[in-house]
């Protein structure tokens, strides 16, 4: 009986001492093994013995981890009153440096990080800050990496996610975007006014001279057309000039004496009481006695 109860204890111890040296890491973690207090090494993910009961492992986690800051109050150069909200990323580089130089790295870091950022933005105006966080984020980024390397991690990104000015601030701000977008309505009505008028001066300047150009080439037609005419006519009066002294040229006397004996029968007939013709042109004219008989013919030599 008293064997089976050593045989116990001593399977107990075993499986006791089995427990205590089996350490497991998983990824990607790695372990810090501490032998009576004391750093002894480094142990990455897997399976490992450990010298049971005196030794024990802190597990590190070395992945890349998020970390999201509260929203900070910060005053900026002009004494503007901005809360910030900020996201980090980091990773452990030495584990030894990360469990023994600090006693909280992860926390260090945060405030090193809040310090940075009231030392960059206090040096900055509120318009700088509202318009320049890529270029806060390269500052702080620069600043916090030197500093948190000897914390044994590395910071990978640092990202303002908002910057909200005060109540009273953004007030004046939403006044002074009102004035801005109201100024530039008012301008943008009178540019527009401006412009209507200018294409309606244009388009009146261009109906005149359409109908000034129409009405120079009615003018012109018109005086080409009366041009046209008055050419026309002379031409027919030449023409009608021309046919006359050609027939007059082919003519015989009997012709002439004809027109001369037409000529007397008018003046014949009226009012007169003497009428002096040459004697060439009597003598002409003896066909007609009637004229003789009236008295009203006179020869002249």
């Amino acid at each position: 009986m008293l064997g089976l109860i050593i045989g116990f204890i001593v399977i107990l111890l075993v499986i006791s001492t089995l427990a205590a040296s089996i350490r497991i890491i998983t990824q990607p973690n790695q372990g810090v093994v501490l032998t009576f207090g004391k750093f002894e090494r480094v142990i990455s993910s897997g399976f490992h013995f450990i010298k049971p009961f005196i030794s024990r492992v802190i597990t590190v986690n070395t992945a890349q981890t998020p970390v999201d800051l509260d929203q900070q109050v910060v005053i900026t150069k002009d004494n503007a009153e901005i809360s910030v909200k900020i996201s980090l990323k980091y990773h452990v580089t030495d584990i030894e440096d990360f469990v023994f130089k600090n006693e909280d790295s992860v926390r260090s870091m945060i405030q090193d990080t809040r310090a940075s950022l009231r030392g960059i933005i206090g040096n900055k105006e509120l318009n700088e800050v509202l318009n320049g966080t890529q270029e806060i984020n390269a500052a702080l980024f620069k600043e916090i990496s030197s500093v948190t390397a000897g914390y044994g991690l590395n910071v990978d990104r640092v990202n303002i996610d908002s910057v909200n000015p005060s109540a009273d601030i953004q007030a004046s701000m939403n006044k002074l975007l009102q004035a801005t977008r109201e100024r530039d309505a008012t301008i943008a009505t009178a540019e527009g006014k401006s412009k209507s008028i200018t294409l309606e001066n244009e388009a009146n300047n261009q109906a005149l001279l359409a109908t000034n150009k129409a009405q120079n080439e009615a003018l012109v037609n018109s005086a080409k057309a009366k041009a046209t005419a008055v050419q026309t006519e002379a031409d027919a009066d030449a023409y009608r000039t021309r046919i006359l002294n050609g027939a007059l040229a082919e003519s015989s006397e009997n012709y002439f004496i004809f027109q001369n004996t037409e000529a007397v029968k008018a003046l014949a007939k009226g009012d007169a009481n003497t009428v002096v013709l040459p004697n060439q042109t009597l003598d002409s004219l003896g066909l007609i006695p009637a004229l003789t008989k009236l008295g009203k013919v006179t020869k002249t030599n």
